[in-house]
This record gives structure tokens, sequence and C-alpha cells, in this order.
């Protein structure tokens, strides 16, 4: 008997903690989203080959670029700062380019989901709205984003709240940019993709959507005529990468789609 009711507390409890397990928010331990093993199991690997450098040649390149900063400190001319003055914070230079292994290869480190709410300058309760939407499409709570400065052409002062954002780091992150590529821009009409030459620089990406786009999350299908107020986002890919090709190279292999400039039909086809 005591055998048996011992046994009965313990399926209890087992089957108490599998309900909490079903219903709890959090990822259970060892999870890995459809994107986050695609590049551990493929997309490293292939950006660590695709961007070896033998190690003469990156010495000669590091050559070159020595010499190349050692030429331009040599020919500033004008006239010196003063040093009684205050000036613009110098731009520091950019970090070199590590080689590139398995431990290092370029990763999305944060992507920044941003809503600009022109309406709330008129209203602050319609930033509600871009709130509400930046919680259906990512799953996280979004910030308010208050104004640093007054602007009197726009009847902006200091401290009104006038954006929305939402940082996703981890596995949520992978989970946006996955519904992002694979379900949202397929169904874009008129969207080619990114130009070559777009990028901050330093890895870093930057789109801009209508309002009709957001529409296009399958979240936001069922609560659409819900929102009063529909505006468009900015999506910002934070990379790991140094240098522009290589987040280029990270984010075409993660499906999203790069435009080369066309040369004109006459310089392409001579007959």
């Amino acid at each position: 008997m005591y055998s048996l009711a011992s046994r009965g507390i313990t399926l209890a409890s087992t089957a108490t903690a599998a309900a909490r397990r079903m219903f709890t928010a959090s990822a259970s331990h060892g999870y890995q989203t459809r994107l986050g093993q695609y590049y551990q199991n493929t997309l490293r690997d292939d950006i660590t080959i695709l961007e070896y450098v033998p190690p003469k040649v990156r010495a000669e390149q590091q050559a070159v670029e020595e010499a190349r900063m050692q030429a331009t400190r040599e020919n500033i001319t004008g006239t010196p700062p003063n040093p009684n003055k205050k000036h613009k914070k110098v731009r520091l230079p950019k970090a070199k380019v590590p080689e590139v292994t398995a431990h290092n290869a370029p990763f999305v480190k944060s992507v920044t989901v941003h809503i600009r709410c022109r309406e709330a300058l008129q209203n602050k309760h319609h930033l509600l709205s871009a709130l509400m939407a930046l919680q259906v499409v990512t799953g996280a709570r979004g910030e308010v984003i208050k104004s640093k400065s007054d602007a009197s052409t726009w009847k902006l002062r200091k401290g009104m709240p006038i954006a929305a954002k939402v940082e996703l780091t981890g596995d949520r992150m992978l989970e946006f940019l996955d519904k992002l590529v694979e379900v949202v821009l397929p169904r874009m009409k008129e969207y080619h993709g990114l130009r070559m030459g777009s990028g901050d620089g330093s890895g870093s990406f930057t789109l801009g959507f209508d309002p009709s786009v957001i529409g296009l999350f399958p979240e936001m299908e069922v609560v659409y005529d819900q929102f009063p107020l529909i505006t468009g986002f900015h999506v910002n890919i934070n990379t790991t990468a140094v240098r522009n090709p290589s987040g280029r190279l990270l984010l075409s292999g993660f499906g999203l789609p790069f435009i080369h400039a066309r040369k004109p039909a006459s310089e392409t086809f001579q007959l």
C-alpha cells in the first residue's frame, strides 16, 4: 500500500512538472531555433572557407594598408587644431580584419525593431498602437523613446515620447529573422533586396518598410483590424562582422537578398 501511494505521488508530481513545462513561456534547456541549427551545422563552416585568405596574401594586404595609412598621415595639410578650443571627436580608425576561424566567424549580435510615430506629437496615446504592434510581431515588450532636444519646426519638445523600439537577442532574434526572411519578404510584391553598397561600414545593416508590410506577419493578420493606427518600421541588424562584405556574406547565407547594380543593355549585349 505504501509503495502504491508513493508511486501515485511520484506520478502526480511528474504530471505537474510536465504541465508546467508545457505552458511555460521560456524555452526548455537545449532548445535551438532552425536558423541557429543551420548556422552551427552549415553556414559557419561555409563562411570560414569563403573568407579564408592565405598567410602570404594577408601579409601583402596588411603591408599595403599600413603604407596607405602612413602616406595619409604624412600628407595632412591645413591649419593645426587650436588646443584652447573644443573640437569634434576624432573618428577612431577601423578595427583590423581578424583571421576568420570557426570560433570567430561573423554572427548576428542583435536585431532592433524601431517604429517612429509622428502622430504621437499631437496625442501621445497613438504610441500605444506602435508598442502593441512591436509586442505582437516580436514577442517582446517595447521601450518608449523620448526626444533628446527641442525642434520648433515639428513642434517637438525635449522629453516627448515619439518612438518605440525592441532589441532582440538570442533565440527570439533568430526566430524573428527567420520569420522575416521566410514569410514576410516573399509576400512583398516590390521588394528586390538590399543594395550591395548598403551598410554602415562595420557590418550592420538597416531595412526600412512601409506600413503595409507589418500586416504580412502571421501574428498581425489575426488582429490587424483591431489597431487604430498602423505605421512603418525599421529593422537594424547588428552583426559581429568588422566589414560590410563579411556582414553581407552572413545575411545572404540566412536568405536575405542583395541586388547588384545592373549595367545598361547597350553595354551588356553587343551585336
